[in-house]
């Protein structure tokens, strides 16, 4: 009787068939690597530079110096510069998407 069960599951493992279906083409877009580095760099420049005015800031207000408001300011405009920066590679890189399509016809057989 064991035999006869072997053979039945035999007999159903050679009538199965499996069908995979693939698309004929596939789309994938792509974010250009040059951009993202630069707005990786200047958002990183951005945080850094905006902690460092906030502490020249708050150390004028402490104890005004002038010499203390010239850093402050020149951080401040740095600050201002690199977040215009940031912002022009953010845009760049959501709206510059590359879409590239391969056909699969020749994994087709």
């Amino acid at each position: 009787m064991a035999s006869i069960r072997i053979n039945n599951k035999e007999s159903k493992r050679e009538n199965t068939m499996v069908e995979i279906n693939f698309p004929s083409h596939i789309s994938i877009e792509l974010v250009q690597g040059n951009e993202l580095r630069h707005y990786e760099i200047f958002f990183l420049i951005t945080s850094l530079t905006l902690s460092t005015a906030v502490s020249f800031w708050t150390t004028y207000i402490i104890t005004p110096n002038r010499a203390i408001l010239f850093t402050a300011c020149a951080f401040s405009i740095f600050t201002l510069l690199s977040t215009i920066l940031t912002l022009y590679y953010r845009s760049k890189l959501y709206n510059g998407k590359i879409t590239k399509s391969a056909s699969l016809d020749t994994f087709k057989s």
